[in-house]
């Protein structure tokens, strides 16, 4: 069995071709020139809860899934009723400039797993968001991600980094494949109104 390219984990032919569909899917709605980099962990386990992942007829986005779409639009300070149109709020997105990317490609089923391969593949997380995103700004919204900060500061982005922390930490914060997200929509999309 080969290991994945975008997790580090052993995979089968379903594992890459699921990651393949994810990879797809994401570079659709990615903008020529990413204005903002929202850095996740990792994608949802659920194929309908993935961010990039317009909806079809009969499927519906998990509760936490659905608020992390809305909150990613508030982000991108598109109204929460766009959220109506997958499609059309996604490409919206698009034009705004703002890109979801996950440090780990594949969902993780642990937090403590997904701490692990995301410390692990922390060089490469930077490899791509300077040679590949090339971000005007770099917002780090994954709990796992957050970890990384010190090293984010110290890389050659690290001047376009902003952290829009919550004023306190709350349980019910949102949450993506297990991990809590310390973030609003509403606070990121503040913290790089200060920036314009």
């Amino acid at each position: 069995m080969r290991v994945c390219d975008g997790c580090g984990a052993p995979a089968d032919e379903a594992h890459v071709r699921k990651r393949i569909e994810r990879l797809e899917m994401a570079t659709r709605f990615r903008p020529i020139h990413i204005q903002v980099l929202l850095l996740g962990d990792a994608p949802p386990i659920r194929t309908e809860d993935y961010f990039y992942r317009p909806l079809r007829d009969g499927e519906s986005r998990s509760a936490g899934a659905k608020n992390f779409f809305i909150e990613m639009l508030n982000a991108a300070s598109i109204a929460p009723d766009a959220a109506a149109n997958d499609e059309a709020a996604l490409a919206e997105f698009q034009r705004r400039g703002f890109h979801l990317a996950d440090a780990i490609e594949c969902p993780v089923a642990t937090p403590e797993e997904l701490s692990v391969r995301v410390t692990g593949a922390s060089s490469t997380v930077l490899k791509r968001i300077e040679f590949s995103y090339r971000p005007k700004h770099v917002v780090p919204i994954g709990a796992a991600v957050k970890a990384l900060i010190p090293l984010l500061q110290r890389s050659s982005f690290g001047d376009r980094l902003v952290v829009a922390e919550l004023a306190s930490r709350r349980p019910d914060a949102l949450a993506t494949s297990g991990a809590q997200i310390a973030t609003t929509g509403a606070q990121i999309a503040a913290a790089l109104a200060h920036l314009a």
